[in-house]
């Protein structure tokens, strides 16, 4: 009798083990953000008063335009950073960019998912009413893109385009 209660004891503890290495290790699909950024300590400063000829993207037309007008590029607005590296990464260039002050994941995510595209990694956003400060400029962090998700839900990783300027790994 005594070793046919060790046994189901031993069995019922055994079983309570299985079922609690199940509950905590099974898998999960954890729902994946819309769009990934990571941050340095990099900084820009933007004079107020050009706030508002800043490129902005038109969802709708899925075109970039600058004061209302369209860009043929927004690849020709990429400037290069000149700045020191505060952080172990630094950007080589970046565009500048304005958005609504509204600006939230829905509508930032089509302005990422078309700089990723084109290969424009490093952006500053700078919202409407952003205030300034002392000097009248105001000062926004460079942010990286790392990948956005398109309409289907694919993920679209940003790799920086190569400039033509730059040598290419296939000459060496």
């Amino acid at each position: 009798m005594r070793k046919t209660r060790r046994v189901l004891l031993v069995g019922a503890a055994l079983l309570l083990a299985a079922g609690n290495i199940w509950w905590f290790t099974r898998g999960r699909d954890a729902p994946q953000p819309d769009f990934v950024l990571g941050t340095g300590l990099e900084k820009t400063s933007v004079p107020a008063e050009a706030l508002p000829s800043l490129p902005r993207y038109d969802a709708a037309g899925t075109q970039w335009r600058e004061q209302g007008r369209p860009l043929a590029s927004i690849g020709d607005r990429v400037r290069p950073y000149s700045g020191d590296g505060a952080s172990g990464w630094k950007p080589k260039s970046y565009v500048t960019i304005g958005v609504e002050a509204s600006a939230g994941p829905d509508e930032l995510r089509p302005i990422f998912l078309d700089l990723a595209r084109k290969g424009i990694c490093d952006v500053a956003v700078v919202q409407d009413g952003t205030a300034p400060g002392p000097g009248g400029e105001i000062e926004v962090f460079i942010q990286h893109i790392v990948s956005v998700k398109d309409g289907k839900g694919v993920v679209v990783n940003c790799a920086p385009a190569q400039s033509a300027a730059a040598p290419s790994s296939a000459s060496k």
